[in-house]
């Protein structure tokens, strides 16, 4: 978690992000090369794209290993990549693949040859000096008033080649037999001329520019949080659902955060209130702070102290299907057994309106009994639940209600405070508003008759 940590505070300084994007872009353009090698079937066309591959690698290589010299690096990893390149670039095994590059390079720059068409017969030869009739052709037609002839248009790099090029290729390349040995030579001896290092570390910072792309592109404040020491107070300040960004209007940039705590003997945090007040969200925001925290990550939050879990355990309610003979109850009670059967001291447990498929009272007792096992074995949980008297069951839970606007019960406000349940739902107010009260609808089926 700290190993990652670190890379990720190096990779925020821009400056450092910039090289390593750099770099990775250059080795995305080495797969494409590599990726257009494997689609030709003319062997010296292959040849050509696996030197261009190769040139690629070399280039970016060289260049990252002088652009690492001038950074403020402070990561483990990091600074050991640096001090990687700079002996890989210095070897003698790379150094052999820049001067087999540059010279194969050079030999087919240096390659010239004439094309003549002869009673409808292609002639290929070594390039003799003749005249460009060409330039003597356009000079004449210019005396009438001619345009000159437009350059040719370039064709992708990507286009696979006619029979007639791969004709020509082969004459040519048997006119200049020992360029095109090189060339074979070259593609024989470097098929993989990348180091397995260089792409085992490609891969990997991948991890950390793609996560950190994708968290400026959300918006939202990230933070590296601190690691709880066991026994020490767990929180998180302005924390928020990752998830949720990426859902949201674009033209909406209201993000509700919430915060929370526990410290002491405080293990469980029970979050109740009002639907759609926020309250599952509130659960993900915090199985999303643990789980990326966990793997070294940057957290949606401004602040956060968190605990490196064992495991992390969910139980979001499910769709009932028409297949499951058991019911959803019994599916439910299996799937919590097992959390219980493999939580310990060091798990993260997330519940989401458990037991919603029985009676209230069978549903307050069941909860009790799992909420008594989960401080049993020490776990930190979050229970999203309509029960109330789950907030009240000793010193290890918190209360935390999904709050209203004062002034209109209706409008969800989506904080999530710290104090006793209330039980109030709002369902009330909520039919009030939308005139489905007892009242008002036999009142409308009165109006009817």
């Amino acid at each position: 978690m700290r190993f990652r940590q670190e890379v990720f505070a190096d990779l925020g300084d821009d400056a450092v992000r910039a090289v390593f994007e750099e770099f990775a872009v250059g080795m995305r353009t080495v797969r494409e090369l590599l990726a257009e090698r494997g689609r030709q079937h003319h062997p010296a066309h292959r040849q050509r794209w696996q030197l261009a591959a190769a040139a690629e690698y070399v280039d970016g290589v060289v260049w990252l290993g002088g652009a690492l010299e001038t950074l403020p690096l402070a990561s483990r990893a990091l600074v050991r990549w640096r001090e990687f390149v700079a002996a890989y670039v210095a070897g003698a095994e790379f150094g052999g693949l820049v001067a087999a590059v540059r010279r194969v390079r050079e030999a087919l720059d240096g390659v010239r040859y004439s094309i003549r068409i002869v009673d409808r017969t292609l002639e290929v030869d070594a390039a003799d000096g003749t005249a460009d009739y060409s330039a003597t052709i356009a000079d004449l037609f210019s005396r009438f008033g001619t345009r000159p002839p437009q350059p040719a248009r370039q064709r992708p790099e990507s286009d696979d080649m006619s029979q007639m090029e791969e004709q020509i290729l082969d004459r040519v390349a048997a006119v200049h037999p020992d360029v095109f040995g090189q060339l074979g030579e070259f593609a024989c001896n470097y098929e993989n001329f990348a180091a397995d290092a260089v792409l085992r570390f490609d891969r990997e910072i991948q991890f950390y520019l793609t996560y950190l792309a994708f968290t400026r592109r959300v918006g939202g404040a990230m933070c590296l949080p601190h690691l709880a020491s066991p026994g020490a107070p767990i929180h998180a300040e302005d924390a928020f659902d990752l998830a949720l960004l990426t859902r949201r209007d674009r033209t909406d940039d209201t993000v509700v955060p919430n915060d929370f705590r526990l410290s002491g003997p405080e293990r469980v945090l029970v979050v109740t209130g009002p639907n759609q007040g926020g309250k599952t969200t509130f659960a993900r925001t915090v199985g999303q702070l643990v789980y990326f925290a966990a793997l070294g990550c940057p957290v949606p939050a401004r602040s956060a102290c968190l605990p490196l879990p064992d495991r992390l355990f969910t139980h979001f309610e499910r769709a009932e299907q028409a297949t499951d003979p058991d019911g959803r109850l019994a599916e439910e009670l299996v799937r919590i057994r097992d959390t219980l059967a493999n939580a310990t001291a060091g798990s993260v447990v997330i519940l989401n309106e458990s037991f919603s498929a029985t009676g209230a009272a069978d549903a307050v007792r069941m909860g009790r009994d799992v909420l008594d096992r989960i401080v049993e074995h020490g776990s930190i949980a979050v229970w999203v639940t309509f029960f109330d008297e789950l907030a009240r069951s000793g010193p290890a839970t918190v209360s935390m209600v999904a709050t209203t606007d004062p002034d209109d019960p209706s409008r969800r406000t989506y904080r999530i405070e710290r104090r006793p349940a209330d039980g109030e739902a709002h369902a009330v107010v909520l039919a009030e508003r939308f005139g489905l009260t007892y009242d008002l609808v036999t009142a409308r089926i009165a109006s009817c008759g």
